[in-house]
């Protein structure tokens, strides 16, 4: 007889994908016993729920694919093979195969045609070959405990013959097992067995036949399959738990029904912002709740209709005015199961509204004051300047910046040269199209500085690349070449570079060709180079060369109005470096501003750096300052040097730093007008002149 004339169109197929319970459900309604098992179109086997009791049974397991729990005991075999009459031997169910090898359909071997009974072969019943196919152990006794039955796994999980059992005593066979018990006991008993060093565990019945005791069952698996489901239980109650603190704990309200709309869970914050209880929700249809006047409209039906997320204004109680936003859920059929809305008070929303409309306020009336701070910053990084003398030269480095004149910028040490090159490079055509090369010519020697500025050939000099080198003016090639402390270089050295300038090309050392370079080029000198010029220590023409346009950068001391802004910045800027807070007093601020600072903003970096990462308080305190900084007479800091501004100007300084410290401890102007014994009207006067601000605020009672 051939498979093809057996087996019977399928009544279900199965996505691989889909839970073992709801998967059993459906074939429970559609009342097969077996289904072929698919995904994406490709057969992977047969599911049969009476043989995956376990999973059935399991919390931890029953959202598992059935992909997982596919029968093990198959054949594949072609449609056109022969086959035998139906025994038990052999695989439990054979699969047909077509011509390209694809599923057409499946037989139980328990439904095959039965051997006609000859003698030779007894016909076994089909509830014994449904036991031996189970995956567990099953032993059944009769009422004077004589093992009556055995299945296959039993006999191999006992590690006993079949043939040995049967017909023995149980306290004999299993002298451990308590399967004994059950033809006295009315409910199931559950235990361990130990047996050839497994432990086993097992549930004994009692059997009755017509309610008479007739014997007892025992049904009994490996004990580390059940250690591992109880792990696996484990990790689910702590994921459920996880999930449920989550829920629970959620500043929003949680509300969640299932696809009919009937409400499943509520968190607390739901009862929280709308006033109700749980427990008069619980349960109850949302029509329901719309009907008895608890909230205004249902947006679970209004997402039941459209399958689209929503979002609505609710109104509790007739009064109270909610935010519900909520989301479909759908299961693997593409049905409606769960609606899930989260609920936001509108009262708190309103309240957040008027604090962001407050703040905006706020921050409008700051806006002003921090105009100034934000204007002394460019584009290049840690620019930072307030100062009418440095915002100067920014605006004279911004306009020659357009332009490839060369540029010598002079400035005493730690001034902020360099910051100024590279603000020049950055603002210039050049930054698109090439690199800023830096080289700081006093911290190379002048035999190695020859060849770092040009360059050398293979075999130039001992130690030579084999390659050569290139030299920082062709790295520099279509961008722009800062030279700083250009007062140190070589007379020699400065004829080269006299070259450069003029011709625009390089000799390599030990080169035989010239190179055209295209270079920007900028220097720099702490230096007095006429001083120098004088005492022929700097050519005269290269001087001229360089300075096409200069750039002085003032020293700190006479940009006293950067001190404030310089250190807020740095300060800052360490305070995110090293993760700390550290603030200035204004003991410490006062004592900052009126330093002389002769290392300039490079000395006033490195104070700040140090005075965070040492000082034990929070604040810098005067104490902590160095005490060529403390100690300096305060009195004198305030006036200007003599002989660079006008005695109007030192005035005008003066009188602008006695209106600071007493606004700075006074507050009001009329306070300020009273110690200072002048009008509260002039006091305004002199605060218009100076243009003076205050980010604490002055109240002019």
């Amino acid at each position: 007889m051939r498979l093809a004339d057996l087996i019977t169109e399928d009544i279900l197929h199965l996505n691989g994908d889909i839970p073992v319970v709801p998967a059993a459900r459906r074939m429970a309604e559609a009342g097969c016993e077996s289904a072929p098992v698919f995904r994406d179109g490709a057969f992977l086997g047969l599911f049969v729920p009476a043989i995956c009791w376990s999973a059935m049974v399991s919390p931890a397991l029953q959202e598992q694919p059935v992909a997982n729990f596919l029968v093990p005991s198959v054949a594949r075999i072609p449609l056109d093979s022969d086959i035998t009459a139906g025994g038990a031997d052999g695989p439990a169910y054979l699969i047909g195969l077509d011509d390209r090898g694809a599923y057409v359909g499946h037989i139980a071997r328990s439904n095959l045609p039965m051997p006609p009974i000859d003698g030779s072969a007894p016909e076994r019943p089909l509830p014994e070959m449904l036991l031996d196919s189970l995956p567990v152990g099953v032993l059944a006794i009769d009422t004077a405990g004589i093992l009556s039955y055995v299945n296959r796994i039993a006999a191999d999980l006992l590690g006993i013959n079949k043939d040995d059992l049967l017909g023995s005593a149980i306290k004999t066979a299993l002298p451990r097992s308590r399967l004994g018990e059950s033809l006295t006991a009315d409910d199931m008993r559950i235990g361990t067995l130990s047996t050839s060093g497994t432990v086993l565990f097992t549930a004994h019945n009692p059997i009755w036949c017509n309610g008479v005791r007739c014997g007892a069952v025992s049904v009994f698996q490996k004990m580390e399959k059940f250690e591992d489901l109880a792990a696996e239980l484990e990790v689910m109650k702590d994921l459920a738990a996880e999930l449920n603190a989550i829920f629970e704990n959620s500043y929003d309200g949680i509300y969640i029904t299932d696809g009919e709309g009937y409400t499943l869970r509520v968190n607390k914050a739901y009862e929280r912002i709308t006033g109700l209880k749980r427990e008069n929700l619980l349960s109850r249809n949302m029509k329901e709740i719309v009907a008895n006047g608890l909230i205004s409209e249902s947006l679970t039906f209004k997402i039941k209709e459209s399958g689209v997320p929503m979002t609505i204004t609710q109104k509790i109680h007739g009064s109270k005015e909610i935010l519900v936003s909520g989301v479909p859920i759908f299961n693997e059929n593409g049905k409606l199961s769960r609606v899930i809305t989260s609920v936001r008070d509108m009262t708190e929303l309103n309240l957040i509204r008027s604090q962001l409309e407050k703040s905006k306020q706020l921050a409008s009336r700051y806006e002003e004051e921090l105009n100034e701070l934000r204007s002394s910053q460019s584009d290049a990084p840690d620019f930072v300047c307030n100062s009418k003398k440095m915002q100067a030269t920014i605006e004279l480095a911004l306009r020659v910046a357009r332009v490839d004149s060369t540029v010598l910028i002079q400035g005493e040490s730690g001034s902020g040269k360099e910051i100024v090159a590279n603000l020049i490079h950055q603002h210039s055509p050049r930054s698109k199209t090439g690199s800023f090369i830096k080289i700081n010519c006093s911290a190379i020697p002048s035999d190695l500085l020859e060849s770092e500025l040009f360059g050398y050939e293979e075999g130039a000099f001992t130690g030579a690349r084999r390659r050569g080198k290139p030299g920082m003016f062709e790295l520099a090639h279509n961008g722009t070449l800062f030279l700083d402390e250009i007062g140190t270089i070589s007379m020699e050295l400065q004829v080269k570079l006299l070259r450069v300038i003029q011709f625009s090309e390089i000799m390599p050392l030990g080169g035989v060709e010239t190179r055209k370079v295209n270079i920007r080029l900028l220097a720099a000198t702490s230096k007095n180079l006429e001083v120098l010029m004088r005492e022929k220590k700097f050519r005269e023409d290269l001087y001229y060369r360089l300075k096409v346009v200069p750039i002085h950068v003032p020293p700190l001391r006479e940009r006293r109005d950067d001190i404030f802004p310089l250190t807020v910045f740095y300060l800052e800027k360490f305070n995110r470096k090293y993760q700390l807070a550290k603030k200035v007093s204004s003991e410490a601020m006062d004592a900052l501003t009126q330093y002389l600072w002769p290392g300039n903003v490079r000395e006033l970096v490195n104070l700040i750096e140090r005075l965070v990462v040492t000082t034990a308080d929070d604040v810098i305190y005067a104490r902590d300052l160095p005490a060529s900084i403390v100690q300096q007479d305060q009195r004198c800091q305030t006036v200007p040097e003599p002989g660079g501004e006008s005695l109007n100007a030192m005035l005008n300084h003066i009188e602008k730093e006695i209106l600071v410290r007493a606004f700075r401890d006074l507050k009001s102007t009329r306070k300020v007008g009273r110690h200072l014994k002048i009008s509260q009207s002039a006091v305004m006067r002199k605060v218009k002149k100076h243009r003076l601000q205050f980010k604490t605020g002055w109240n002019p009672d």
